[in-house]
């Protein structure tokens, strides 16, 4: 078999060959629109995988290219989320198929077998929530209208069909296109929630663990060596654990282990699209911070709207209300956000300007084993603090439908008593690193970064100079570190004194009151040896009749 996916996304592209290479022996080749579409068409394709990665509705008709390309080659949409509305488009426009993103691979190679053969497979149906009266009138119309526009299309598609019937039934074409857009125009549109088929447990035992392991290194679009190879060891480690190994509570051990691969996927997805931006080639020193600060924030921005997308959170994503939402959130988070992002300028011009990493006051090469260790930790961290900032939105901000608690949340945390245990302990996590982890690894020298390891989110302590950070402590951090200071200075004398008078207790013990007690134990022992005597000579007497000194003869 000979396949072709189609998609924007270099890392999906990697782990999708990856995984589909050690599932089968097929042949798999894997390119962006842009890039396959100025190339010669490829002979002999057995089935193109695309994903339109629309915007709006700007992209979505791309996919007709590819159709125009490969005319004899079925195409099929394997993408995150599509509504009726494109379900029903795609279906009119020949599309062999729909398979969403996220699908085992035991459970993707027998659906595209099928549709190699001729079938059709769409393996989701897609079921409203009505938001309001308004919007379940759109959706159920639009559908009605889809459904008759479907047949008065298959009774012009005849070659023997009568003028006059021919000519009614492009009146009734016209008709429905027309009430179509009507309503698209001026309904609201409702959320749509896509119910996915039951999954067997072969599937559950190949997704949730993370099926997708990389065992060569694949080609991704990135011009960066050292981006490329760091983007490879981090997709090895987002498809291990990411149980919480740490003693501490943070928010991602809210949803489900899928869901942070997941969450952590889209923060590592958005980074790559910032990073292969060509404006940090013409940046300035001063404008690299700068941009530096402005990417965190539409890091945090564009990975919480994609993530909170996927799961109809609110009745529509893209409506400026929750856009102005999200970004006034990334504004206000910002300065919180930061100092909890140690090295984040510094792992950026490691990429994108060539800059060597300092660590411990020892400037190390681009290439060097510590430069390189250094720089995964770093992104690591960025992207399991982002994803945890970004559940503290989900946890604190929006509400909490049983919807979103089914498909996101853990099973033990889905009842209103165990969100706000989960809440509390979170909280008083928060309060302990404010007031005493955070002041005393200040005061340290030290950064403690939630790093991905064997076991699963484990946290790495580097060393690193916080001056600036310690003069700015005021209040109760301060005090903190003054208590630290008091600490090291008082306890050596305090040990000292312990010490000193821990031995003179001993002197006393062994000098003093151990030879009194040694005294007295000879007193007792002489006593108890004298009385013994006199009580012999008294039985002696006794035995003699009384006399003392009895005759000998």
């Amino acid at each position: 078999m000979k396949l072709l996916l189609v998609d924007d996304d270099p890392i999906f592209r990697l782990g999708f060959c990856t995984a589909l290479v050690q599932a089968t022996d097929w042949a798999i080749a894997a390119e962006n629109f842009d890039t396959i579409l100025s190339e010669t068409p490829r002979q002999d394709l057995d089935l193109i995988l695309c994903d339109p990665a629309w915007l709006g509705d700007r992209h979505w008709l791309r996919y007709r290219e590819l159709q125009t390309f490969y005319p004899s080659t079925p195409v099929v949409l394997l993408t995150s989320q599509l509504d009726a509305e494109r379900i029903l488009q795609a279906k009119r426009d020949g599309i062999s198929g729909y398979l969403p993103k996220g699908m085992a691979i035991t459970a993707l190679i027998p659906e595209l077998q099928s549709i190699i053969a001729g079938g059709k497979v769409w393996s989701q149906q897609p079921r409203g929530i009505n938001q309001n009266f308004l919007a379940g009138l759109r959706r159920r119309g639009l559908q009605q209208i889809y459904t008759n526009l479907d047949q008065v299309e298959s009774y012009l598609a005849q070659e023997n069909l009568p003028a006059f019937y021919r000519l009614v039934f492009a009146g009734q074409r016209r008709e429905l296109r027309t009430a179509a857009w009507l309503l698209r125009s001026c309904l609201p549109q409702s959320a749509v929630f896509l119910e996915s088929r039951p999954l067997t447990n072969n599937d559950r035992s190949n997704r949730e663990p993370g099926a997708i392991i990389i065992s060569t290194p694949l080609e991704i679009t990135t011009s960066n060596t050292r981006w490329q190879s760091s983007l490879e060891q981090t997709f090895i480690k987002l498809n291990g654990p990411l149980s919480n190994a740490t003693t501490s509570s943070f928010e991602l051990e809210v949803i489900a282990p899928a869901k942070r691969r997941e969450l952590l996927y889209i923060i590592l997805q958005q980074l790559n699209f910032i990073f292969n931006d060509p404006q940090w080639r013409n940046l300035e020193l001063e404008q690299f911070s700068e941009q530096c600060q402005y990417s965190i924030r539409n890091l945090w921005k564009f990975s919480a709207q994609e993530f909170i997308g996927r799961y109809n959170l609110t009745a529509d994503n893209q409506a400026e209300g929750f856009l102005a939402l999200l970004n006034r959130v990334a504004i206000a988070n910002t300065p919180a956000l930061n100092p909890r992002l140690p090295h984040n300028r510094e792992l950026f011009a490691y990429f994108l300007r060539d800059e060597p990493l300092t660590i411990d006051n020892v400037t190390y090469r681009l290439e060097s084993q510590e430069a390189i260790a250094r720089s995964q930790q770093i992104l690591e961290h960025l992207l399991l603090t982002l994803a945890n900032d970004i559940l503290q939105f989900v946890l604190n901000t929006l509400p909490e439908p049983e919807l979103l608690k089914a498909e996101i949340y853990q099973p033990k945390l889905r009842s209103a008593r165990a969100i706000a245990r989960f809440r509390n302990d979170l909280s008083w996590h928060y309060r302990l690193r404010q007031y005493w982890l955070e002041p005393k690894a200040i005061f340290e020298s030290q950064y403690h970064l939630l790093t991905l390891g064997n076991t699963g989110i484990v946290v790495t302590t580097i060393h690193s100079p916080r001056y600036q950070e310690l003069a700015s402590l005021r209040g109760i951090p301060w005090a903190v570190t003054i208590l630290l200071e008091l600490r090291d200075a008082l306890a050596p004398r305090v040990r000292a004194i312990i010490s000193w008078l821990g031995k003179i207790l001993v002197y006393l013990l062994t000098n003093v009151v151990g030879r009194a007690l040694g005294l007295i134990a000879r007193g007792i022992v002489d006593g108890a040896g004298s009385s013994w005597q006199s009580l012999r000579s008294r039985q002696v007497e006794l035995a003699n009749g009384g006399r003392k000194n009895p005759l000998k003869f």
